[in-house]
């Protein structure tokens, strides 16, 4: 692989780092994300760790762990929000079952 691609390895590597914290700081402020971004940084990296001889491969597995890691730390984000979500809605729905089924006020 020549330095190109190896610079196509870490370009991407930052871009998808970038990537997960505006992610991350968004879920924070409980705004929407779109991922679709993410994801083509991930497969082109993928793509290019794949093409590369194996000792580029080798020499990027730190820096894929922590791009897992990172990920997994998103994905906990995700859950959270999604989690919020729900209870926020359940809420609403219990409010909303009290005041059609619950004692009338006089």
């Amino acid at each position: 692989m020549s330095d190109a691609g190896e610079a196509v390895i870490r370009e991407e590597l930052e871009k998808a780092a970038s990537l997960i914290s505006g992610a991350r700081r968004l879920i924070a402020e409980g705004r929407h994300v779109d991922l679709s971004a993410m994801e083509e940084r991930v497969r082109a990296i993928t793509e290019a760790i794949a093409a590369a001889p194996s000792e580029v491969a080798n020499a990027y597995k730190e820096h894929l762990q922590t791009l897992i890691d990172a990920l997994d730390a998103l994905e906990q984000d995700l859950q959270e929000r999604h989690k919020a979500m729900e209870d926020g809605l359940n809420t609403i729905r219990h409010r909303e079952a009290q005041d059609a089924y619950g004692p009338k006020k006089t």
